[in-house]
């Protein structure tokens, strides 16, 4: 994390009695969606209309980053790389890409909110990578959603 960031977490750790700060958490920092939709997305999390985000659980392994896990924190970056917002996870729900059902959509809060919307923009934003997730079709696609809740700002 940049000095930034760190005094950001800082900053919410002083909000925590002592004895209720995470001990050895899990802090990444990193804007939502692309670089372009960051902003927007920050600000559907800080209005509380996004409450769960969906990754590909492919790209996670082709990167070698470790899968998400309740109780993770997220520091959510602005098109800037300024933090905007910490997020916890607190629960994570697997499907195949075409089993994702409406109350995804529903929870990260884009678009008209519908499962038709949530389709385009994932399988928009997946296609392009299949190939070097190793995957044939986007009906391979194994989608992680993550529900977060809103912990500072």
């Amino acid at each position: 994390m940049s000095d930034v960031q760190l005094s950001f977490w800082q900053a919410y750790l002083e909000t925590l009695l002592p004895e209720s700060r995470p001990a050895d958490p899990f802090v990444e920092a990193a804007f939502a969606g692309t670089r372009e939709s960051a902003d927007e997305l920050l600000d559907l999390y800080l209005k509380g209309r996004k409450t769960a985000g969906s990754s590909s659980k492919e790209d996670f392994l082709a990167a070698g980053d470790p899968l998400p896990r309740v109780g993770n924190f997220w520091i959510l970056l602005n098109s800037r790389d300024e933090p905007g917002c910490l997020l916890r996870t607190e629960k994570i729900v697997v499907h195949k890409f075409y089993d994702v059902p409406p109350e995804i959509a529903l929870a990260e809060g884009e678009g008209d909110l519908s499962l038709d919307h949530w389709r385009r923009v994932h399988q928009a934003a997946y296609e392009p990578h299949l190939a070097e997730w190793g995957l044939a079709s986007i009906a391979d696609a194994t989608v992680i959603t993550e529900y977060f809740t809103l912990l500072f700002k």
